[in-house]
């Protein structure tokens, strides 16, 4: 490994070329199967033509959220002090006010326009204590981190009559009762019978060591937490549960009041990265799988469609694939592929020993790969239509289901035409809802992580 600011020797690949033994490792190995052309051209085969609507089928709301987080050391003395900073970025785009954004006269944007879409943003933030932090006189670190887990999810996060708290959410997609069956506390972890949790009961205390305990303690955030250790896992938990339970209070929100079941038709949520969660609080997806579902039973009693929810992954196996596969896929067309799990197997993960149903454990949505008219790729998420993938049916079964397009009805078509409608010259395989969010929810490095370790420092030197 170089030194830091140390730059390589332009000679360095000499002693591979020159050194016979790597002549004869070479000589020595051939192709598992050649490359060429023909293996990309057999892929794109199984790609089919994406649906368009003639005109588009837009809704009329679009709700984006991104979150991004800063939990860095905030000084460089040891033992190492980390607090972390998380924000959640909603952006709301009425589609009437998106299409005025241009002078028809001049075809320029209207810059008082769109500061005034800026202004559509909501950031809720986030303050958790890392490693060598004690927050609100506990005994360790990994106790006061879930006290500040329950404090920062019971908070109200709304001003006026409409409450939007975490923990009611939580416990709302628990049916309204959670079980916790052993004591949280890093001194205890006794087992614990009958200790329930519900929206007029969200703490108990410990019957061996008295310890509180929280209805947010279900999330298992805490079990990733060190004294001394980089707990940055931990913040990225945290921040990827707070955006999916802001996705479900905003739905449950809208369910509650049947006159408002309808505007739910009307919106399209779209979520910066996988519908998943993994780690510790994993479980929730479940939770969040079984809403969506009664939703959509909700709505096609009422004569609607579907609920939108769109995923879009920026990063990762999936677009790595794609990148590959870009300079084959046709232009000037249209292609969709469904990433079902053999597909996934073969040619993203190269698993020799697929497991029976990919993101079993974590994923709620079903990955698609998408190339747009005007050459863009992007890989998007919708939310699977069943309730759950195990009752009736084993996990190979569910697989076979949630690889069948049919099941996503209109999905598929409205989540292209929203992609088609948004897509950005800007940045790589973006969209503009997203772009707008990640823009509010974003916290840089310089000057913004620095302004928070200086924050940090000079409250806890008082």
């Amino acid at each position: 490994m170089p030194y830091n600011r140390e730059t390589a020797g332009k000679g360095g690949h000499a002693d591979f070329v020159r050194n016979p033994d790597v002549q004869r490792f070479l000589s020595d190995c051939d192709y598992m199967k050649p490359p060429s052309d023909a293996e990309a051209e057999a892929i794109i085969s199984t790609f089919i033509n994406a649906p368009a609507g003639h005109p588009p089928r837009l809704p009329n709301f679009v709700v984006a959220s991104d979150a991004s987080k800063s939990d860095n050391p905030i000084n460089d003395k040891l033992p190492s002090t980390q607090l972390g900073f998380i924000k959640v970025s909603h952006v709301l785009i009425a589609m009437d006010k998106y299409a005025e954004l241009i002078d028809p006269r001049s075809r320029f944007v209207d810059p008082f326009k769109v500061a005034e879409m800026h202004r559509n943003a909501q950031p809720i933030t986030y303050v958790l204590p890392g490693s060598n932090i004690l927050y609100r006189g506990s005994a360790n670190v990994r106790d006061g981190f879930r006290r500040a887990v329950y404090d920062q999810l019971t908070a109200n996060r709304r001003e006026g009559a409409n409450r939007m708290v975490l923990t009611e959410t939580l416990l709302t997609l628990n049916d309204d009762l959670i079980t916790i069956k052993a004591c949280p506390s890093a001194e205890c972890s006794e087992p614990i019978e009958h200790l329930e949790f519900t929206q007029s009961a969200q703490t108990h205390s410990c019957p061996a060591c008295r310890t509180t305990i929280y209805a947010t303690d279900w999330l298992r955030l805490h079990e990733g937490i060190s004294d001394f250790g980089n707990n940055a896992s931990a913040m990225t938990r945290m921040m990827n549960v707070v955006e999916h339970l802001l996705l479900a209070a905003f739905i449950l929100e809208l369910l509650r009041d049947t006159a408002h079941v309808q505007v739910l038709a009307r919106i399209a949520f779209v979520v910066d990265g996988p519908l998943a969660l993994f780690g510790e609080p994993a479980k929730l997806h479940k939770r969040i799988m079984s809403l969506l579902y009664r939703a959509n039973l909700k709505l096609a009693g009422l004569g609607f469609e579907p609920l939108l929810v769109l995923g879009l992954q920026k990063t990762g196996a999936v677009m790595d694939h794609a990148l590959l596969l870009e300079r084959f896929l046709p232009k000037g067309k249209g292609v969709l592929r469904l990433i079902d799990d053999d597909y996934r197997s073969k040619y993203i993960t190269g698993s020799s020993t697929p497991s029976a149903n990919f993101g079993h454990e974590t994923y709620y949505g079903q990955d698609f790969l998408f190339k747009t008219e005007r050459g863009r790729i992007f890989n998007f998420a919708l939310p699977y239509p069943f309730e759950n993938k195990g009752i009736g049916y084993n996990s190979a079964e569910f697989a076979q289901m949630k690889a069948d397009i049919a099941q996503y009805g209109s999905l598929v078509e409205r989540a292209c035409d929203l992609i088609r409608h948004f897509e950005l010259d800007l940045y790589d395989n973006a969209i503009v809802p997203v772009a707008l969010a990640h823009r509010h929810a974003s916290i840089s490095i310089m000057p913004g992580g620095k302004v928070l370790d200086l924050l940090t420092r000079a409250s806890l030197s008082r």
